[in-house]
């Protein structure tokens, strides 16, 4: 299996960063490799018709990406920096390190739940194990920030970080499969920020915090995840985690 980390598929050579007509270029062909997936599937559409789309040569395709797998990979990673960018605004605004962590989970786990074209674009192109997540640099720079400010009681940030990486990429899983709802992630960023060294009182408060507008990029005729996705169970601990998946599970047989 690929490694789930930030997305790195494409040719990156000094002479290949793409600049002026190449960057346009290049955006043109993940449009057109999109726009193909969500009308007909990755597996009916071809590199010939990418480049037809794009309004380009099919040998320029090459100059960008070696396969077809290629441009998909590149048009996640493109659909990351999106939501990262729509992000950043909102992140700059945040002083204190423990809301920025609380907004940047939950933000994230709102786009798994939520975010139809990066559901539908990843099944579509078999890259369904990619998880849709702050990348583990950043995260990094997060918890090394509170740490600095006294915020965070973390002994070792990367091993911490690593351990939040695997929390945050078990929720995304059981999003994907329909198991967990709002109610349950509010009860994994809680849990994060505990671990992070915050008392429960103020990881609480943090969580029910709502997440504040956020001007995002969405594709026309795109749709929110079906409701039976939502949990209505308030849930609070551990077990009603779980007891949350399992019932989600049982339903959905």
């Amino acid at each position: 299996m690929k490694h789930m980390d930030v997305l790195t598929s494409e040719k990156a050579t000094p002479e290949k960063i793409p600049s002026g007509k190449r960057q346009a270029t290049r955006k043109a062909l993940l449009d057109a490799a999109r726009d193909l997936v969500f009308a007909k599937g990755h597996d009916r559409i071809s590199i010939q018709e990418i480049t037809n789309r794009a309004r380009v040569a099919t040998g320029t395709y090459y100059n960008y990406f070696d396969s077809k797998q290629d441009v998909f990979m590149a048009v996640a990673k493109d659909l990351q920096d999106q939501l990262a960018t729509d992000l950043e605004t909102t992140r700059e605004s945040i002083k204190d390190p423990a809301m920025m962590v609380a907004v940047t989970l939950k933000y994230y786990f709102y786009q798994c739940l939520d975010n139809q074209d990066w559901r539908e674009f990843t099944r579509y192109t078999g890259l369904s194990h990619l998880s849709l997540e702050q990348p583990v640099e950043a995260r990094i720079e997060d918890i090394q920030r509170g740490v600095k400010g006294g915020r965070f009681k973390v002994d070792d940030v990367h091993f911490t970080e690593s351990l939040i990486r695997g929390m945050v990429r078990h929720v995304n899983s059981a999003i994907d499969k329909g198991h967990v709802g709002r109610n349950a992630i509010d009860y994994a960023i809680r849990s994060i920020l505990q671990m992070l060294g915050l008392p429960e009182i103020v990881s609480r408060a943090l969580t029910q915090t709502s997440l504040p507008p956020i001007a995002a990029q969405k594709r026309a005729g795109s749709t929110v995840i079906p409701a039976n996705v939502v949990s209505t169970t308030v849930v609070t601990s551990l077990s009603e985690y779980q007891s949350d998946s399992q019932r989600a599970d049982l339903s959905g047989r």
